[in-house]
């Protein structure tokens, strides 16, 4: 059986013949139904890997959320557990803050400082401190503006493009 590319190309290659006067008719008609009939079936095997795909990719989907559930939880715990250990090591050893075992060496040391803001002092940053973001287009008001018949000619304009429904 053909590919949908040659079923395509044929058709195309008989509305030319027939433009240019040199098919009848009635061997016209008869090529384009064959070559149509194939095209559906093409068309029909097509759309049922594409649903085979989409279900594929669901259930890809919902998978991935329950293994970021699982890694979200996984990670929490580690957290916790960590607080534990940390407490319990401070608890045992106060002044050296450190435990060896056989395996590991556990020990609790400051970190590097970190800012935390005041919320009270936000609205008062002086501007030195402030880093500005770049702007950014508003394509949804452009095209509000463009839709409302305002002429945005060098700026934006607007484009209709077309895709398959499959239902």
């Amino acid at each position: 059986m053909p590919t949908m590319y040659e079923i395509t190309a044929d058709m195309a290659f008989l509305y030319q013949l027939m433009d240019q006067g040199e098919l009848d008719q009635e061997t016209l008609r008869d090529a384009l139904t064959v070559s149509k009939e194939e095209l559906a079936i093409k068309l029909e095997a097509y759309a049922k890997v594409i649903k085979e795909i989409e279900a594929e990719n669901d259930a890809i989907r919902k998978e991935k959320e329950r293994l970021d559930a699982k890694l979200k939880t996984n990670e929490n715990h580690i957290t916790a557990m960590k607080e534990a250990m940390k407490f319990g090591v401070i608890t045992a050893e106060p002044e050296t803050k450190k435990i060896k075992t056989p395996l590991f060496t556990f020990g609790v040391q400051k970190n590097a400082p970190s800012v935390v803001m005041d919320e009270q002092y936000i609205e008062n940053i002086p501007a030195e401190y402030l880093r500005l973001k770049e702007p950014e287009v508003d394509k949804k008001k452009i095209l509000e503006d463009l839709k409302a018949g305002k002429n945005l000619e060098g700026l934006a304009h607007l484009e209709q493009t077309s895709s398959l429904r499959i239902r």
